[in-house]
């Protein structure tokens, strides 16, 4: 492997481990890009920037590692296991995800409506779980139930669903999703969910594309339903907490992604935050109450949501974080941790009516 034997080479793209997959992304980029770059030495500086997201003068041979071939069947069960920790400050993750030259159109059948974003998606049975309820198809019995999803059933029997407390009665559903191999494999089941035309997936850096997706989203409407296609309920929920010092910076929710979102919502619009480590909550929490230049988009409104029962920790930690689940529907990761009997902690941000300053 061209990698192992020459350190130039591997500053013009990232191969993947397996040896099958590094000879499909061998296979896309021309022997002309490789040889432009085995003639540049490798330094330090480039090495760091590979690591902590610098851009450098080789980044137009990097291919965005979403727009990789998909190399196993979705319904492959090697293909549901996924590497749980990516680098998003790392090149490859810093590049715009490709998308259809009709995006939105291609993917949302009315794009005049409101937008769910949830924002580190997974997998995506949150969102399908979600629209599935909303939005009964024919993967649901009579009773509601989904025929073939354990993880669906069991949602049911953990919260009480008040969705139509928070969502319009129509709404489209976009989730992102940064590691690539996981946003193929959610997208992959969109139709067989029958939920075609209403959910979509996309793979990307979000704190690189949402502004674009979000732009493209608000200038897809038709002029029927003007200024309502934007994003009017936003999760995050349990995110990488990133726990070392250094890679602090890496968490998904960043000043800059709080400044996107205040520019697309609308007053009383909705995010949503909801964590199992007490730390990854409360580093979200401060990008929305920092007064940066002093001005404030959201209003903090966890004090008027019913407490879960579950929201502080052995040592009394995060009780103010307490409030249950306001939409009643759990993610995978919110049904293993509360089944455990380990507390969620969860906080609330509606935005208030100060105009957006670019």
């Amino acid at each position: 492997i061209a990698q192992a034997s020459s350190p130039a080479f591997a500053s013009a793209f990232v191969l993947p481990r397996r040896r099958s997959h590094r000879r499909l992304a061998t296979k896309m980029h021309s022997n002309a890009d490789v040889q432009n770059t085995m003639s540049e030495p490798r330094t330090t500086t480039q090495s760091e920037n590979d690591a902590d997201g610098g851009g450098g003068d080789n980044a137009e041979n990097y291919t965005p590692p979403w727009s990789l071939p998909v190399l196993k069947a979705p319904s492959s069960k090697a293909y549901a296991r996924f590497r749980q920790h990516v680098n998003p400050l790392s090149r490859r993750y810093q590049m715009r995800a490709d998308l259809p030259d009709d995006w939105p159109r291609s993917d949302f059948a009315n794009t005049n409506l409101p937008l769910y974003l949830d924002i580190g998606c997974g997998k995506g049975g949150f969102l399908l779980e979600l629209a599935g309820r909303r939005h009964r198809n024919n993967k649901h019995d009579a009773d509601g139930e989904v025929r073939d999803d354990r993880y669906m059933n069991i949602t049911k029997s953990l919260f009480d669903d008040s969705t139509s407390d928070w969502l319009p009665p129509e709404i489209n559903y976009l989730g992102l999703e940064i590691r690539p191999g996981v946003s193929q494999y959610a997208q992959a089941r969109v139709e067989k969910r029958g939920l075609g035309g209403i959910v979509s997936f996309v793979g990307c850096n979000a704190n690189v594309d949402l502004d674009r997706l979000l732009t493209l989203y608000r200038e897809s409407a038709d002029g029927k339903g003007e200024g309502d296609n934007r994003p009017a309920f936003v999760s995050v929920q349990f995110p990488d907490p990133h726990f070392k010092k250094a890679h602090l910076k890496r968490r998904v929710v960043t000043p800059a992604l709080v400044s996107t979102l205040s520019k697309f919502m609308n007053e009383g619009d909705v995010v949503f935050l909801q964590s199992d480590i007490l730390e990854a909550l409360e580093g979200m929490r401060e990008r929305f109450v920092e007064e940066g230049d002093g001005t404030l988009y959201f209003d903090e409104r966890v004090a008027e949501i019913p407490p879960s029962g579950n929201g502080d920790g052995e040592d009394g930690r995060g009780e103010e974080y307490g409030m249950e689940n306001p939409l009643g529907v759990p993610t995978e990761r919110e049904v293993s941790v509360v089944t455990k009997g380990l507390p969620v902690y969860r906080t609330l941000f509606v935005r208030n009516g100060v105009g957006f300053d670019s």
